[in-house]
């Protein structure tokens, strides 16, 4: 939304602006320096040759400015003079890089908000040419005369007239009467089950009960193995002969 304090209505000046120019508030100062009380015509060849990159950014927001008086308030571009440029401060972009030792330094990338105001030298009046081929210095126009305000103003008006029609033809509408509900049907009652009757159980022989197997006879137990007959007792063992010991025998004598 447009400053109250630039409108064309109040102050007669024309206003373009840039946010957010890739550059630093001060690069972009010593180029509106040189510009600011030129004609448009003279600002564009200064701009022209600049050897600063912003000056490029600048000649854009001046391009625009001139449109918008052009166009919106119906000013000669020819007439116009570069009232006011000033440059703002705008967001700092952060950013880091490696340093000796894993150390980190700051890089800050500045940005910038670029604002030019145009005023005409005629103290407003425009020069148009009649069907005639006369010219007929008329008033500027104003903002509600513009030809983007009056196609504002007619969709608004559309829009408003469809509006108002869509609820006319609604309220002539009747509303459509509410269709009655089905009534339920009732449910079929449940069908009684069939209990046996006494002579249909009497009827009925009862199943025989099948004999039971005999049990089969034990295996009797078979009796251990006896000792085999005519095994000897065993005899004690006979005791060992032990060898005589060797006894002490004086020098030179033999067993």
């Amino acid at each position: 939304m447009a400053d109250k304090r630039f409108n064309f209505a109040n102050t007669g000046l024309v206003r373009a602006e840039a946010r957010h120019v890739r550059s630093s508030a001060r690069k972009v100062r010593l180029v509106l320096a040189d510009i600011r009380g030129r004609s448009v015509i003279d600002a564009r060849k200064q701009l022209l040759f600049s050897p600063r990159a912003v000056a490029k950014d600048i000649e854009l927001v001046l391009r625009s400015a001139v449109t918008n008086a052009e166009v919106n308030h119906g000013l000669s571009p020819d007439d116009l003079v570069i009232h006011e440029a000033f440059a703002n401060e705008g967001v700092t972009i952060k950013r880091f890089k490696p340093r000796a030792r894993g150390r980190a330094s700051k890089i800050r990338k500045r940005t910038a908000h670029i604002t030019i105001l145009l005023r005409s030298l005629s103290g407003g009046t425009v020069i148009e040419t009649t069907v005639d081929g006369t010219t007929e210095t008329v008033a500027p126009k104003k903002a509600g005369d513009s030809a983007r305000s009056k196609r504002v103003a007619a969709s608004k008006k559309a829009d408003g007239a469809e509006v108002a029609t869509d609820v006319a033809e609604v309220a002539e509408k009747p509303k459509a009467a509410a269709k009655p509900k089905a009534a339920a049907k009732p449910k079929a009652p449940a069908k009684p089950k069939a209990e046996p009757t006494e002579a249909a159980a009497a009827d009925k022989p009862k199943a025989a009960a099948k004999p039971k197997a005999p049990a089969k006879p034990k295996a009797p137990a078979k009796p251990k193995a006896a000792a085999a007959e005519g095994t000897a007792e065993k005899k004690p063992a006979a005791p060992r002969k032990r060898a005589p010991k060797k006894t002490d025998t004086p020098d030179g004598e033999k067993d």
